[in-house]
């Protein structure tokens, strides 16, 4: 008997219609014989009621890389996809001893998003009018760092004359020539790795450098060496607070290196970011809450210099000397105050929940 096909599932046209779909959510997780999942500002839910076979995958990961059968045999494989206006970040793993596989996707438009669409308050473009120096975007997986930095770049893309080198693993963003030169280099497809990338990109006249994130002493040197030494350097770091981001980059140097290095990152800092996204009321979309300390004329150099005394940092942003830093809470409370988010839902993003309590309360 002829095989029948006109059932089959074509995965590629149902992932297609859900990134083109009004619905907010930033990834897809293909599991073989499971319903699809989607995460939302709420958190993951099924899409349809069909579990996904084997054969339904195939053809899809198949699209994604031809050779993926022989590449998942020694261990999970990223790489993108391009689907009309969207770059899908997928990994393709096995799991249960090699049993069964998934697809997991993150979605990205082609394009990046401009400043004033991130979220960030319009003047985080004052960082970016400086021509050497370093700024840290972080926060936690998921918070929307690499489509900050993305328009960041973009920004920079549009209204300089440059050469930008980006140092990423993988590419996400594919960014176009405007009044700037972009080199964008993978890890490890085209540098060994970060470390080997950025002292790479110095020989390169760079400008602007990108770094996908500080992992280790060598990339945390070659940062703070670029910084000094007339670069600007965008980077990000896992943290969970602005100064924690100032703290982490300085772990990265022994003990007996770190006076040194501080006076350096004092120095040489512009600014921190810190952002987190939660839902908003309704649950149907993101909200960004950002934190940020500006270096304005080393204003904060020396709670950096002096360990004991980076906890300060805190009490700085709160006291908005600048008119520009800003706390987290802060946000958040004006978040609730506007009815954009929950205050629950602002509880749980906070790394100081206490402290929002106790204002929540006062504001009441």
């Amino acid at each position: 008997m002829a095989n029948d096909f006109s059932f089959m599932r074509n995965l590629q046209q149902e992932i297609l219609a859900l990134v083109n779909a009004r619905q907010t959510f930033s990834d897809i997780h293909i599991e073989q014989d499971e319903l699809i999942m989607i995460k939302t500002p709420r958190g993951w839910q099924s899409v349809g009621d069909k579990p996904t076979s084997m054969a339904d995958m195939a053809p899809l990961l198949s699209a994604i890389d031809e050779d993926w059968e022989d590449k998942i045999i020694d261990k999970a494989i990223d790489c993108p996809y391009v689907l009309e206006k969207w770059r899908l970040r997928c990994n393709i793993y096995r799991m249960e001893r090699g049993s069964r596989v998934a697809v997991s996707m993150r979605r990205f438009p082609l394009q990046p998003l401009s400043l004033d669409q991130t979220g960030l308050p319009i003047y985080v473009k004052t960082m970016l009018e400086a021509t050497k120096g370093i700024i840290l975007i972080t926060g936690p997986t998921g918070a929307g760092k690499t489509t900050t930095i993305a328009s960041m770049l973009d920004y920079i893309n549009t209204t300089r004359q440059g050469h930008i080198v980006t140092i990423e693993e993988p590419i996400e963003y594919e960014l176009r020539r405007k009044q700037s030169i972009i080199s964008q280099k993978e890890v490890p497809t085209d540098t060994v790795s970060f470390s080997s990338g950025l002292r790479e990109a110095l020989r390169q006249k760079p400008d602007v450098l990108m770094v996908g994130e500080i992992r280790d002493f060598d990339t945390a040197d070659t940062v703070l060496h670029a910084g000094e030494s007339g670069h600007l350097v965008l980077a990000t770091l896992h943290t969970s607070s602005a100064v924690r981001a100032i703290s982490k980059l300085l772990s990265f140097f022994p003990q007996e290196q770190r006076n040194q290095r501080a006076a350096t990152l004092a120095d040489s800092l512009v600014g921190v970011i810190f952002q987190s996204l939660l839902p908003s009321e309704d649950g149907k979309h993101h909200v960004m809450a950002s934190e940020m300390v500006f270096n304005n004329n080393q204003q904060i150099a020396p709670y950096i210099i002096d360990a004991s005394k980076m906890h300060l940092i805190a009490d700085f942003m709160k006291r908005k000397e600048d008119n520009m830093s800003r706390s987290l809470n802060e946000v958040l409370l004006q978040l609730v105050t506007k009815k954009a988010v929950s205050a629950r839902d602002a509880l749980r993003v906070a790394y100081n929940r206490l402290e929002l309590h106790d204002m929540l309360n006062n504001k009441r």
